[in-house]
């Protein structure tokens, strides 16, 4: 007779939630955790909403506690984000709204169009783009991720000399408590309670919550879908060192967040020299700025790695080390740090020279260079000089726009519409990723690519609604709410310390 041991795949039955693990702790937890963070968000808006005004005229509304709990609002957080003040734009970088959700928009692309690699029944259709210039759109999509970079570079030095720790005009009055370690503590402290909480929550749901939320679907059947490296490292992406450390088993697209807070540590060896003695803060950011590029320029030429993380197109046959492509190089902050860096001395400018006189024989044929240098290293320019390129392209929009030489341009980029989508940006980015897996796993058919017109307008334009409308309140309850409350909690000892 046959032997029983034999396996045939007719009796090699899987089931959709095969791969799903069963609820534990860390399901139970973080569901209670999100659970009472929600609810109190909920009753905190409900008691905004309906009796705030009757119980300002207690003194129960002076007390610390009960300004804790109205932080949590969910009615005043949704309002706050959507609040646009179009009286007083002097001042103001308008253009960055703008730019953050094109960006965001740009990622969300790339994102679902990688998904649609894995997940997609005709792989060879959705790598047929290659023939077009659609797929340069795509490789080149860690642009959109070096605008993010640029603008946390100006806005750092712009804030900085305006309202925070290192008011640069200010430096000789107080030397001494701007440098003070309790200040820098504060500077710290207040970058990672602001994006932290949002970030930890995101981590926790999609390790613990996501799959669960998909039990049914038959893409848990995919075996790039089956993959659970969250649960070996969620705590190291809580860290921010997943980047370099446990690279290989990273569970989310955060590699950004990890790079950010990496370059942000060190961002003091700029901003210092720039308050003491600007011309010293131009040489340390030459110094640094060289270094990177020297530092890419050695990568791509001793391992023989392509000008960008690429899909498509020829393989160099020396390539080496590609396994580590992504720590050493697209996820390195001693690679990212060029546009930062770049940055961080426009927002120096923008913030030291109150107006600009630019004559149009000189700005208009820089607004047509700026467009034509960023079309340039998107569709054919690459690698160590190319996000130098992007940056000045940038560093034009940004400096143009704010002297006010944007003429039709600016108007668009400051319109009043981009300031909510501007300020969900960050949570979109945070959520924009299990959204893509929720929206796809509600098929029960096969996902199909057709073209990429299709896919855009069908697919790339419904999922990033869907981000936008649930990062809302995800914003509200883990962004806004903790930042109000650490504004309470920590906003009194920051307006305490003397700063430059």
């Amino acid at each position: 007779g046959i032997s029983s041991s034999i396996v045939t795949p007719i009796c090699d039955i899987e089931k959709t939630g095969d791969s799903v693990p069963e609820l534990d702790a860390g399901f139970y937890i973080t569901a209670s955790l999100m659970g009472v963070i929600v609810s109190l968000c909920v009753l905190a808006g409900i008691v905004d909403y309906f009796f705030a005004e009757k119980i300002n005229h207690y003194p129960i509304s002076k007390s610390l506690i009960y300004q804790l709990f109205i932080s949590c609002s969910l009615y005043t957080n949704i309002a706050s984000i959507f609040e646009v003040d179009t009286s007083n734009k002097e001042g103001q970088i308008t253009s960055f709204h703008c730019i953050r959700f094109f960006s965001m928009l740009w990622v969300v692309t790339v994102h679902l169009y990688l998904t649609y690699m894995a997940f997609a029944v005709n792989p060879v259709d959705v790598m047929a783009i290659s023939a077009d210039l659609t797929s340069e759109v795509i490789v080149n999509g860690f642009f959109s991720v070096d605008s993010f970079f640029f603008m946390s570079g100006v806005l750092l030095t712009f804030t900085c000399s305006k309202s925070s720790k290192l008011r640069f005009k200010s430096y000789q009055k107080a030397p001494k408590e701007t440098m003070s370690l309790r200040g820098w503590i504060l500077y710290y402290a207040h970058w990672v309670l602001r994006l932290s909480p949002a970030f930890y929550f995101l981590v926790l749901f999609y390790t613990f919550i996501l799959k669960q939320l998909m039990r049914d679907s038959p893409l848990n059947m995919n075996s790039i879908a089956n993959g659970d490296n969250c649960r070996k490292s969620w705590w190291m992406e809580m860290l921010y060192l997943h980047n370099f450390v446990m690279h290989d088993t990273t569970c989310l697209s955060s590699w950004y967040l990890a790079a950010d807070m990496q370059m942000y540590l060190i961002t003091p060896l700029l901003i210092i020299p720039l308050a003491i003695k600007p011309i010293t803060g131009f040489i340390v950011a030459a110094m640094v700025f060289i270094i990177s590029t020297a530092t890419n320029i050695f990568l791509v030429y001793h391992y023989h790695w392509p000008a960008s993380e690429g899909w498509f197109g020829p393989v160099d046959p020396e390539q080496s080390n590609i396994e580590n492509y992504d720590m050493l190089m697209y996820d390195s902050p001693l690679i990212r740090c060029q546009v930062v860096i770049m940055g961080m001395v426009v927002g120096w400018f923008l913030r030291t020279r109150k107006t600009m006189n630019i004559h149009p024989l000189v700005y208009l044929p820089c607004w047509i260079l700026a467009i034509a240098l960023m079309l340039t290293v998107v569709l054919a320019m690459y690698s160590a000089f190319s996000r130098l390129v992007w940056a000045l392209g940038l560093t034009a929009i940004t400096i143009f726009c704010y002297y006010g030489y944007g003429g039709p341009i600016n108007s668009f980029m400051s319109w009043h519409i981009w300031v909510p989508l501007g300020r969900l940006s960050y949570s979109g980015y945070l959520i924009h990723i299990p959204i893509i897996q929720l929206v796809l796993a509600q098929s029960k058919d096969e996902v199909f690519f057709s073209n990429f017109l299709e896919f855009f307008t069908t697919r790339v334009i419904s999922v990033t609604t869907i981000t936008f409308f649930f990062a809302v309140f995800w914003s509200a309850c883990f962004e806004v709410s903790f930042g109000r409350v650490e504004k309470l909690l920590l906003g009194n000892v920051r307006a305490a310390t003397k700063t430059v």
